[in-house]
């Protein structure tokens, strides 16, 4: 196989690795364990899996569940995602080839990793090197851990060595053991030409004993010529003298050293190894680290050595950077040692490397050096240079990423919830916080005997100040488990909260841990369990029992930190965290004592004192051991003075983290460091900031500010890659750097490598590496050098600098060229290529799409609003990828914080379109779509005009067809009813609702039977699902939902169910059964806890039981002393504090009374509280968390409000209202109580302070009202339909608007979202926006006047000109518009005088329209005169024939259904004749034959008809029942005498009853009943079904087309014909759409479509070209099909049930009416895609 490589066609080296066919599912419907990897695969990838062997697979997996089980022996390396490539080679010769690498080849290998999904980093550390790190001589210790960093993080290639004619800079030893130096020391007493060799050598090498063994340190520079490097004002002529005089000693020093080694080698008082020392380059001593010492360096290293030809004179200065010189004879000739030892080295490279890495080439050389300008040769060996770099690399990087894809492969086929990278991470944490840990015994002890009680089942907490150890404490706590359990089988898991990108938000920290105990049990998580943070509290304590009892050994889990986690969802109110654990389980957290009041919160919720230890400051004892331990593992100690330093320092604060940063310090501290350098600070603080001190003088104040500010503020970490980026971006950070010489290569102005590197490696104990989608990032170690480092370089106006540039590294999706100036250069760099990592705009990259917007959000005023929308916020590309990485809820929460310190029209429009789009948004074509019905742009939003092009776009370029909308007619108007999200007709009542889901009852339609009227609202989807629960007749046996959505209960009399709604399993049992009593047999009321965890039952005998609503298992049970009658309300609270609450109304001595009785599982009398008043039925209620009780009392003709404080046994003032309650609600966080009275006010009450707050007195009678304490509001229903809001505190009216025609029956508030029903339909409005609403109308007194197509809201009706060009409206202000279907722009209006409820446009530009009244009008669609002609009076309905002009219609005429034909060109009356026979009908419509000889009416018929067919059916025995509510009669019009000609069922006189009906051929009709079309044809009467051709099926028979046709249910409810009668397109009650061949009677495609509808279709049409149908749903879905295949090709969602659909003639739009009430009209464009 070739490889093709940009320079030219390759070699691939590679090989297929085998994978095994029997790796399998192992747990359905898990995720990946292992790296994000594409799913797709193509079939040679399939054949190479096949063949991976059983023993690879099964070693993967086995590694993985230890790592589940929490082993942290044999830790495998973090997977890796990018390629971090050394470059080693020497400098001045080799310029050409490190400038044309840069230029050329390094961004084409940046694009390669790019495309793979890898960061791909060059180190280059021969530029940028300046005279402060020559000081300290630190380059070389910083190049190998560089080299070393390059092996451990690159996922293949790591090391390029480039090899010229020199040998290389050959330094000096920085240190050399104490034997050796003495050694060395003896022999350069030896050296007679240098007297002063042995004092040169003690003034450069210090005896340092704090060396473990001893040893001697070469000095800074500075130590003896203080001028060296420095560039300050004035210091030009010291700085060159000491420059100089270094040099020569530099050289002095180094040829002593050489020549005592030699003599010290001839006397074998060296080994050969050592002697080599002196003579090593920096070069060789890179490679050797890179290459010579690596076991294995195939396919992760490459050599390229170039040899110049006939250099002439080595005198010349080009020539001596070309090679290596020495002089002899007084001429410079090469140098013969370096030629040798260049030799050696080349020898050793060949033995190592694979040859094909190995690149020779052979150049002449020019008295300019390497100029490809100048030479062909030299052009050519650059060119073959980059091909075979490229190559080499390219292919060396994909045998990495296959092998990386290998690993995907399987982990396809193994399936967990625990993500591989994450689990690592934690694992790799914890044995780095291990390595140095000492003491804390005490601590170790407690947590080691609550581990071990198993008869404690409560949490355990670790607290203490920050800098404590409690970190390294839950390390060392999850390391000895083994030993505690003495190697006994357990499940450990840790998470470091913080650490990471899914421990940040305890929802993905709650998903995690229990995804991983799923994984360790070989159990499946309910999806439903674990959807939204609610759902997985109610969850997580039932998973937990479940896997105790399957799983039969211990589960520690360690929480570290709380105090890391965000604030969202509630973090820090620990309701989360279960507070009873199963006997097998245990739970240790730590946090900090006074964060966010988590630790007061944890003590109101465990109030047992043993569950707790603090972390105590360390004994003194304890920082001794520290400190040798600590100095031992870096091999060295310190003097007794500085010990007693150390000690003195620790002892005013005694902490592990102030101990770590003063070892730190004395890690630095020589023997001979002079006392009064021994510098410590007395605080953690003060430490930090000496740190950050000595840095500025090392490096300078501004790269390191810019550096450590970049570190502290980057999200979630900044990744090497990304800091060297940005700070190549930073103009203000590069102007500082290159203040002393220029940027090596022309054209490109980046951060020196080594400038990176040195300040990395002098923070590195101070930064912890952690995983950021999939990066790796550097974080600061502790929470005290981010708030310091904070405060000292990131607040205000810096700290937004910092985030502005950093919002232009993540922004940048092809790099960044931009002018730079170097001030103090006096240069101007134009478009200077920073060379920064392109950041790809797509939903994998989403480390960027998670930053972008946090930097954009957090740079404030120094960003400006334009960038921010046109790079981020209003770029399609970008809201695309991070819905689909993300999701909305993600998105939205960008928006708001946005908006909270930005106002921007723009993006709150956005942010509205998104919020209210939920679930909608996840693909490119939806999302484009969704913008352009929803978004109206005004003139002066020129981003949300550039989203609005670029959606179109995106639309026009689809492959596939699609619906593209042509103006937003889904935008929120501007006015009150702008945040209605959809309605949802036949809906007979809202049952009961959880946090977010409702439980309706839909509508009886007529005489249709419906089995299971239930059916689940799910605000996530916006969808109605069917719940199989019969229909309930009985209020008390209602169904009751948990609130976690997952189950419902129901009861009869004597039973309780309960129905799990994502499986559909229930279970049954009865009273008697749960009791163990036979008498327990009649049910009187129930009530769930508010938590849903418990019910109370009410029994007939006065017995009330309380049931686990999990198992149905009886909890414990008690016998009232009263009647039940007695009982006015049973209430049951939530677990934590369970008890059922009975108020009962009392005598005594003959004066009525009542009491509270509160009782609680245990106990077996109940307490008592006594009213002196009778209470009222039903109106009971509990607020304040629970806390308080208040009942409704009668008190002669006044009314008392009774509350008690049942936690504290108090009872409040009672409240006293002069009217009588008819209902009452009660708030759940606040003492609040809302009443609405006898005389029609709503009285807001203070439970606590026994005050009423505030009445209303609406303007109507009020229907429903509720209160929601999130939004501070009362909503009040009334029986025109309005909904009302006031300020809950104040009282003060928000505002109203008009929500249904008739009374507001229910509402309810759900998140964001208010339910409201009224007439059997239910409406959802953004609460949110509602309330915008409000906002915005009292700011800009807005009004409901806008124009265009999106202000009309009352829509009757519509039809479309034949001309296609035209769309005709009429409306209930009985006005017609006409409009330019194109861009729906308004052309004219006219005031018809009538609500038209059907219109049909003509092609001679008249129009026929009919009211509801029964007025027919006939008008000129240009002037709106009326035509000149009689027309009949009360028409029903009316139908144009195919001629355009002649109209049929059916009215009343004294009472007689008469038919009329008219003639509308000529203006007469062609016929009138009246109908014979009796036709009862509660409505009719019309349509003709395909011959037009018949007018066929399909007519409603009335209930007691229908009894009377269905009594037909059971009389003959032999018909199946047709539960429709229409019949099909037709009329003769040729004959026109009358006559009835009814549609029977064959071979009787039964009527056929069904939904729809449409001409087909001639005088044959075709109507859908049940599942079937059948066939009527007029003359004969004959109606039946037919066969297909060539099969056995019946013609256009659902049921056929599927596996399992008996499993087919629900009835074709939509049907519609195509012009040219070929196609016929049928909706089904299940959600089906068939389109079907009128010949054959096959469906599209011979076969069931593949998707469909989630609930009933009720709308079809059909192009005019028959290439497209497009249908609708009661769940407010169009979908477009293609009649070719059948195949659905795209959906899109609309606000509420669609009432009309209508293609133009021409096939290029599609019009679409929704709603009653509140309607719009819809224009789409038929986008046919590539083909």
């Amino acid at each position: 196989m070739k490889r093709q490589s940009s320079f030219g066609m390759v070699s691939d080296g590679s090989k297929s690795l085998p994978v095994p066919r029997s790796v399998v599912m192992i747990q359905k419907g898990k995720v990946n364990p292992f790296l994000d990897i594409s799913r797709k695969e193509n079939k040679a990838s399939e054949k190479a899996f096949s063949s991976i062997d059983l023993e690879q697979s099964e070693e993967i997996l086995t590694r993985f569940k230890n790592l589940l089980a929490g082993k942290t022996d044999n830790l495998p390396h973090l997977p890796r995602s990018v390629i971090r490539i050394f470059i080693s080679s020497t400098f001045s010769d080799m310029r050409a080839e490190r400038n044309i690498l840069s230029r050329e080849v390094f961004p084409k290998l940046k694009e390669l990793c790019l495309s793979k999904d890898l960061d791909f980093q060059v180190v280059d550390m021969r530029w940028g090197v300046t005279e402060d790190s020559q000081n300290d001589h630190s380059v070389e210790r910083i190049c190998l851990q560089e080299v070393e960093n390059c092996q451990q993080m690159s996922l293949g290639p790591n090391f390029v060595a480039i090899i010229g004619d020199r040998y290389g800079f050959r330094p000096v030893p920085i240190e050399i053991s104490e034997e050796v130096f003495k050694t060395l020391k003896e022999f350069a007493q030896r050296i007679t030409t240098k007297q002063h060799a042995v004092k040169l050598m003690e003034t450069w090498y210090k005896l340092d004993e704090n060396c473990l063994p001893p040893k001697y340190i070469l000095q800074p520079i500075r130590s003896q010529f203080s001028f060296f490097g420095d560039y300050s004002p004035g210091c030009d002529e010291p700085r060159a003298k000491h420059t100089q005089e270094w040099e020569n000693t530099f050289a002095d020093l180094r040829d002593i050293l050489k020549t005592s080694a030699l003599l010290a080698h001839d006397e074998k008082k060296i080994t050969n190894e050592q002697l080599h020392e002196y003579n090593l380059s920096v070069t060789e001593i890179e490679i050797k680290k890179g290459i010579l010492e690596v076991k294995c360096p195939d396919k992760t290293v490459a050599v390229f050595e170039r040899k110049i030809q006939g250099f002439t004179n080595y005198d010349d200065g080009m020539t001596k950077r070309h090679i290596d010189t020495s002089v002899e004879n007084g001429k410079a000739v090469p140098d013969k040692e370096v030629k040798y030892l260049q030799g050696k080295l080349k020898e050793r490279l060949k033995q190592k490397v694979d040859q094909k890495y190995i690149h020779e080439y052979s150049i002449n050389w020019l008295s300019n050096g390497i100029d490809p300008a100048a030479s062909e040769d030299h052009k050519t060996y650059l060119d073959k240079f980059c091909e075979n770099f490229y190559t080499d690399l390219k292919n060396m990087i994909e045998d990495a990423d296959d092998n990386r894809g290998l690993r995907g492969k399987i982990s396809t086929k193994i399936r967990f919830y625990t993500d591989y990278s994450e689990i690592l991470h934690h694992l790799h944490f914890c044995e780095l916080k291990c390595r140095t840990f000492c003491g804390q015994k005490r601590i170790l002890d407690s947590v080691k005997a609550y581990i071990l009680d198993t008869s404690t089942r409560k949490p355990f907490v670790i607290y203490a100040p920050s800098g404590h150890g409690k970190t390294s404490v839950m390390a060392m706590i999850m390391q000895s488990l083994p030993d505690w359990f003495k190697q006994r089988p357990h499940v450990r898991i840790i998470r470091f909260l913080g650490t990471s990108a899914l421990t940040l938000n305890i929802y993905d920290v709650l998903r995690s841990v229990c995804g991983q105990v799923a994984d360790v049990a070989d159990l499946i998580m309910e999806p439903v369990g674990y959807k939204k943070i609610e759902n997985i509290q109610e969850y997580m304590p039932r998973f937990f029992r479940r896997v105790s009892n399957s799983l039969k050994k211990p589960v520690v889990i360690l929480l570290d930190s709380l105090d890391q986690l965000l604030p969202a969802h509630n973090a820090y109110d620990l309701q989360w965290l279960p507070t009873t654990l199963p006997q097998n389980f245990k739970l240790v957290v730590s946090t900090l004592p006074k964060e966010h009041g988590i630790l007061d919160n944890l003590r109101a919720m465990l109030p047992d004192k043993n569950c707790y230890v603090e972390i105590p400051s360390l004994p003194r004892e304890t920082g001794v051991a520290i400190i040798k331990t600590y100095m031992l593992k870096h091999k060295r100690k310190v003097t007794e003075y500085q010990e007693k330093l150390l000690m003195s320092a620790f002892s005013r604060c005694p902490g592990p983290l102030f101990l770590k940063i003063i070892l730190d310090e004395a890690l630095k501290w020589r023997s001979y460091t002079l006392q009064q350098d021994l510098d410590l600070q007395q605080t953690v603080q003060g430490a930090i900031n000496k740190l950050f001190d000595n840095l500025e003088i090392k490096f300078g104040k501004t790269i390191t500010s810019h550096a450590l500010g970049y570190i502290t503020i980057a999200r979630d970490g900044i990744s090497e890659n990304e800091l060297e980026d940005v700070l190549s971006c930073d103009d203000e950070a590069l102007d500082d750097v290159y203040r002393y010489h220029n940027p090596p290569v022309d054209g490109i102005v980046r951060i020196p490598p080594v400038l990176a590197a040195r300040i990395r490696f002098d923070i590195k104990d101070y930064i912890v590496e952690r995983i950021s989608h999939d990066k790796y990032t550097m974080n600061w170690y502790h929470r005290q050098f981010i708030e310091t480092a904070r405060n000292r370089y990131a607040t205000g106006s810096l700290g937004e600098k910092l985030h502005r540039n950093l919002v232009e590294i993540f922004m940048s999706e092809n790099g960044v060229k931009r002018d730079i100036t170097l001030s103090r250069r006096k240069l101007t760099v134009s478009n200077a290529d920073r060379q920064i990592t392109p950041q790809p705009v797509t939903c994998k990259n989403k480390r960027m799409l998670s930053c972008l917007p946090y930097h954009i959000i957090h740079a404030g005023k120094a960003l400006s609003e334009e960038v921010a929308k046109e790079n981020y916020f209003c770029n399609f590309k970008c809201l695309c990828s991070k819905l689909s990485a993300f999701g909305v809820e993600t998105m939205v929460d960008e928006l708001y914080e946005y908006l909270e310190n930005q106002e921007d029209e723009e993006i709150k429009k956005l942010r509205n379109f998104v919020s209210l789009t939920k679930g909608d948004l996840s693909r490119p074509s939806r999302l484009a779509a969704n913008i352009l019905a929803f978004i109206n742009v005004d003139a002066d939003e020129p981003f949300l005009k550039m989203l609005k092009e670029q959606a179109i776009n995106c639309l026009e370029n689809l492959d596939t067809p699609g619906l593209i909308p042509q103006y937003p007619g889904l935008a929120p108007r501007k006015d009150l009813t702008s945040s209605l999200i959809h309605s949802y007709n036949g809906i007979a009542e809202i049952v009961c609702n959880c946090a977010d889901s409702v439980l309706v009852k839909t509508y009886q339609k007529g005489n249709e039977e419906n089995e299971f009227p239930y059916e689940l609202f799910l605000t996530g989807t916006q969808d109605l699902q069917q719940v199989s629960i019969p229909d309930i007749k009985e209020r008390e046996h209602y169904p009751l939902m948990d609130k976690a959505g997952k189950n419902v209960i129901f009861t009869s009399v004597d039973s309780i169910t309960l129905l799990h709604l994502v499986t559909g399993n229930r279970v049954t049992k009865m009273f008697k059964d749960i009791t163990d009593d036979p008498s327990k047999n009649q049910m009187v009321c129930k009530e769930l806890s508010t938590d849903t965890s418990h019910l109370a039952v009410l029994m007939d005998d006065g017995d009330i039981v309380l049931l686990n609503t999990d198992s149905l298992m009886q909890v414990d049970r008690w016998s009232l002393k009263d009647e039940v009658e007695d009982v006015m309300g049973v209430l049951c609270t939530k677990s934590d504090n369970l008890q059922v609450l009975v108020s009962v109304n009392t005598e005594t001595g003959g004066a009525p009374r009542s009491e509270l009785q509160l009782y609680k599982p245990g106990d077996l009398e109940p307490k008592r509280f006594l009213f002196n008043y009778p209470l009222s039925k039903g109106l009971q209620g509990l607020s304040f968390k629970e806390s308080f009780f208040t009942a409704v009392a009668v008190d002669g003709g006044s009314t008392k409000m009774l509350t008690v404080d049942i936690n504290q046994a108090e009872e409040m003032a009672p409240i006293t209202l002069e009217d009588s309650i008819k209902h009452i609600v009660f708030s759940k966080s606040k003492p609040i109580a809302c009443a609405l009275t006898s005389s029609e006010k709503v009285v807001v009450l203070n439970l606590q302070k026994s005050e009423v707050v505030f009445d209303v007195s609406p303007d109507k009678p009020v229907s429903y009202f509720g209160i929601s304490g999130t939004y501070n509001c009362l909503l009040l229903g009334d029986e025109v339909g309005s909904i009302h809001l006031y300020n809950a505190k104040t009282g003060l009216f928000s505002g109203g608007f008009p929500a249904h025609s008739g009374p507001v029956e229910k509402m309810q508030v759900l998140d964001d979202y208010l339910v409201s029903h009224g007439q059997n339909e239910m409406k959802v409005w953004s609460l949110t926006e509602i309330l915008a609403d409000f906002r915005d109308a009292q700011k800009k007194n807005l009004g409901t006047a806008f124009q265009g197509l999106l202000a009309l809201k009352t829509t009757t009706c519509f039809d479309l000109h034949p001309n296609s060009l035209e769309l005709v409206t009429a409306s209930k202000d009985q006005m017609l518009k006409v409009w330019l279907v194109n861009g729906a722009k308004f052309l004219r209006e006219f005031d018809i005088g009538m609500e038209a409820k059907k219109m049909v446009v003509c092609p001679d530009d008249k129009c026929c329209l009919v009211d509801t009244k029964g007025e027919l009008k006939v008008m000129y669609l240009l002037s709106g005169i009326d035509v000149e002609m009689d027309l009949p009076s009360h028409v029903l309905d009316f139908v144009i024939g195919k001629d355009g002009v002649t109209l049929y219609t059916i009215g009343l005429k004294q009472k007689m259904l008469m038919v009329s034909v008219l003639d509308i060109k000529q203006g007469k009356t062609k016929k009138t004749f009246p109908l014979k026979g009796s036709l009862k009908f509660e409505t009719l419509d019309l349509c003709l034959s395909a011959s037009e000889r018949y007018l066929c009416i399909r007519c409603k018929i009335l209930p007691a008809e229908y009894k009377e067919i269905e009594a037909s059916w059971k009389k003959k025995g032999s018909f199946l029942a047709q539960v429709h509510p229409y019949k099909f009669v037709a009329v003769d019009l040729q004959q026109a005498t009358g006559g009835l000609m009814p549609c029977m069922r064959e071979l009787s006189t039964i009527p056929h009853l069904g939904e729809e009906i449409r001409a087909y051929k001639g005088n044959i009709m075709l109507a859908t009943t049940r599942r079937w079309v059948v066939f009527w044809d007029i003359p004969t009467g004959k109606c039946d079904q037919k066969v297909c051709k060539n099969k056995n099926y019946s013609m256009m028979y659902r049921p056929c087309w599927f596996d399992e046709p008996d499993a087919v249910k629900g009835t074709s409810k939509a049907m519609e014909i195509s012009k040219n009668g070929s196609l016929l397109a049928v909706g089904s009650e299940d959600g089906y759409l068939f389109i079907y061949h009128t010949d054959s009677g096959y469906p599209a495609g011979q076969k069931a479509p593949a998707t469909k509808h989630s609930a009933s279709v009720i709308k079809v049409a059909i192009s005019g070209n028959t290439k497209w149908v497009v249908s609708a749903c009661q769940n407010n879905t169009i979908k477009l099909w293609d009649t070719s295949s059948g195949k659905e090709v795209f959906t899109s969602r609309v606000d509420a049930e669609v009432q009309h659909m209508k293609f133009t003639p021409n096939s290029k739009y599609v019009v679409i009416l929704t709603g009653t009430n509140h309607t719009r009209v819809l224009i789409y464009r038929i986008h046919t895609g590539s083909s």
